[in-house]
């Protein structure tokens, strides 16, 4: 197996950002790199080094948290695509906006929440005009 397939293995194991950084930084001794190899590797260390606190991989597997790009990519195409790119369909940016707000409020299974809190926050008509001597009289208008 090669470093860098050794490394990616070890990104996922408890500790393995720090894992992963000291093996670097011992490869990185061990070898002659060109200015430019040398460029790219301090900008990739740096770049874990500065984002450890977000690639506690272990952790977020032991919580549930999925880690590949499989999960975005399902509801890319679930929110997204099923809804937008119907065929004939044209949007402006402001008026996807507005689908795609509903679209997650309702897949999210909020919909009678938000849609209740919205009633709720809309100041109620005042209803004026005739009321109904007799219950048959509201059929007929209706």
């Amino acid at each position: 197996m090669g470093w860098a397939k050794k490394m990616l293995k070890w990104m996922l194991q408890p500790g393995g950002v720090n894992r992963v950084l000291h093996s670097a930084a011992a490869f990185r001794v061990a070898r002659t790199l060109t200015r430019t190899q040398k460029k790219e590797y301090d900008r990739a260390y740096a770049y874990l080094r500065n984002r450890m606190g977000h690639m506690d991989y272990a952790r977020y597997r032991r919580v549930g948290v999925p880690l590949g790009s499989g999960v975005t990519e399902a509801a890319c195409k679930t929110v997204f695509t099923q809804r937008l790119k119907l065929s004939g369909m044209r949007w402006t940016k402001e008026g996807a906006q507005v689908i795609l707000n509903l679209r997650v409020i309702l897949l999210s299974g909020v919909w009678d929440v938000v849609y209740g809190r919205v009633l709720a926050a809309r100041p109620q008509p005042i209803m004026r005009g005739h009321v109904a001597s007799e219950p048959n009289e509201l059929g007929i208008a209706a």
